[in-house]
């Protein structure tokens, strides 16, 4: 009975974790792209009219990030 008294009380701690750990990827997933970005444009300015295509990678990586924090809402 004690256990489980304990157990309880380790859920947010365990929700913060998950989300901390599930948002960091996705961080650094947005960061890499824009550094490829910029370096791309660096070295051709004529690929900046490819920004749409980028954002669309950029949504992709930050669904992940979203998919972590509803994640939190179904540990229990």
């Amino acid at each position: 009975m004690e256990l489980l008294a304990q157990a309880t009380d380790m859920v947010p701690l365990a929700k913060g974790i998950a989300l901390g750990f599930g948002v960091m990827g996705p961080a650094i997933a947005i960061g890499l792209i824009g550094a490829a970005f910029m370096n791309g444009v660096s070295r051709n300015p004529e690929s900046a009219r490819f920004l749409g295509q980028i954002l669309v990678f950029v949504s992709l990586a930050e669904l992940f990030g979203l998919i972590a924090f509803a994640s939190i809402f179904i540990i229990s």
